[in-house]
């Protein structure tokens, strides 16, 4: 049974190599070793094999005969996985209209006024994601933030074309302004309607990068 020091040491673990592979640092379809990765973290096997464990158990690793593979998934489950997260997102809109304080309705009309104003491109798309974000949070569901939060997941690491989106251009600024409108509005059913069109549209651009030669 593992020590409550080598739980500590699994965690710590579980999250560098998470971050490593979402950022890229550690391909799509890459191996990954007990032995190599106690070497290249500085630590024993048992924290090592708990963190591969917890990455298999969230779909992110593979195991296979030796070791475990990064889980690349197919074209097809990333778009099912878009289908799942639009559900998930929709209801976040709607629960955010009913459920959101003044400060974090305060904080989105904030963050979209920012993004308006914000003339890089790449900044004003983290400013877009950090608004998703924040209309998650003023859902008040951490059940839906945990399944968006394993949905987003598992669309990034699918790594080309997926660098691409409509993040941060005029329409989803146009977009997410109606969904914020019928939040402040505590309009749920039309938050939850303009919410599923954005996430659809979103979908289907990444389906047209899928699909051009």
């Amino acid at each position: 049974m593992p020590s409550r020091r080598d739980e500590t040491a699994s965690l710590t673990h579980y999250h560098t190599l998470r971050q490593r592979i979402l950022a890229g640092e550690i391909d799509s379809g890459a191996r990954l070793y007990e032995s190599s990765l106690t070497t290249d973290l500085g630590t024993s096997r048992t924290p090592i094999r708990e963190a591969l464990a917890m990455l298999e158990r969230d779909g992110i690793l593979k195991r296979e005969r030796r070791g475990y593979r990064v889980h690349e998934r197919s074209a097809q489950e990333i778009l099912d996985y878009f289908d799942v997260r639009n559900a998930l997102e929709s209801a976040s809109a709607e629960a955010a209209a009913l459920r959101a304080t003044e400060l974090e309705r305060a904080e989105m009309v904030a963050m979209l006024k920012a993004a308006a104003q914000e003339e890089d491109p790449v900044v004003r798309a983290g400013i877009h994601h950090e608004w998703h974000r924040a209309l998650l949070r003023s859902s008040h569901n951490p059940a839906l933030a945990d399944f968006i939060d394993r949905a987003e997941v598992l669309i990034s690491l699918k790594r080309k074309p997926w660098q691409n989106s409509v993040a941060g251009s005029g329409e989803s600024q146009a977009e997410h302004q109606a969904v914020l409108d019928a939040v402040l509005a505590r309009e749920p059913e039309t938050a939850r309607r303009l919410m599923a069109a954005h996430m659809s549209r979103a979908r289907d651009y990444q389906l047209l990068l899928l699909t051009a030669r």
